[in-house]
């Protein structure tokens, strides 16, 4: 994405929110987002408040430079499962609240998965972990194992 047009409306999108809602969450009117999206604008000061609020790295938003999504420390995970063996800092006093992780699934809602129980959680992580793993063997070039087939 070579615009900061570009970038917003790609962030905006990922994040599912309509450029009403995102102009509330950031405080500025719909038609100065459109104006942003469209080119007519270019990125302001609102750009860090924008890059806020669609919990992306400002750089990225403004320069097109680096990682778009913040790194893993940069999220509070708090109400995530902590990885086997990782222990979460606890946060300092007085600093910022860290962002909640974006919502990976475009969808799905978070809502849908609250409706089902735990043991329906742990077979749709159990599938998910499978297709990852898998599709990353695709992509490395390795072969499924399993029985053969044909």
């Amino acid at each position: 994405m070579k615009t900061f047009s570009d970038r917003l409306k790609h962030a905006r999108l990922l994040r599912g929110h309509t450029q009403k809602t995102l102009a509330r969450l950031a405080r500025l009117s719909q038609s100065a987002i459109g104006s942003y999206e469209s080119g007519l604008r270019h990125s302001s000061r609102s750009a860090r408040k924008l890059a806020q609020v669609l919990k992306v790295e400002a750089e990225w938003l403004e320069t097109g430079k680096g990682p778009m999504e913040l790194p893993m420390s940069g999220y509070d995970l708090s109400d995530t499962l902590p990885a086997t063996g990782v222990a979460e800092s606890a946060p300092r006093p007085g600093s910022r609240p860290r962002p909640m992780a974006p919502w990976p699934f475009s969808t799905i809602s978070p809502t849908q998965i609250d409706l089902l129980t735990p043991d329906e959680r742990i077979g749709l992580e159990a599938m998910a972990q499978t297709y990852i793993e898998h599709a990353v063997r695709i992509r490395r070039g390795s072969k499924p194992r399993g029985r053969k087939t044909g």
